[in-house]
């Protein structure tokens, strides 16, 4: 197995929506990673995606919508470096995407350009 294939089972293996609560009915039609056909935000930093970037893709139904998600690059990233700490039931789960939570949205608070 690739460096690039280890890569991408980490980072479809973490669950973006832990601890949301959804309904009996909720289902993932499609988890993927894909290379940005064009531009849009990241479903969880809010940061464009460029286009030809590689990237998180689902598709699904939640609560009974059907929803896309897509994340950029360094989301994907932050997913991948997620260990689950199986010894402190407390721990941050997912510390390094967490702190990339509505980045995009801070950054413009603060003045500053929106950047990854």
């Amino acid at each position: 197995m690739s460096n690039l294939e280890k890569s991408d089972e980490l980072i479809l293996s973490f669950d973006p929506f832990e601890g949301d609560f959804g309904e009996q009915g909720d289902k993932v039609f499609s988890n993927k990673m894909v290379v940005a056909r064009k531009e849009g935000p990241c479903a969880h930093c809010g940061l464009e995606i460029q286009k030809g970037e590689r990237v998180r893709s689902q598709s699904s139904k939640f609560d009974g919508q059907l929803m896309s998600h897509r994340w950029c690059a360094l989301c994907c990233t932050a997913m991948a470096l997620y260990v689950p700490d199986d010894d402190d039931e407390d721990s941050e789960v997912g510390a390094e995407y967490e702190a990339r939570s509505r980045l995009a949205e801070k950054q413009k608070a603060e003045g500053q350009p929106c950047q990854s």
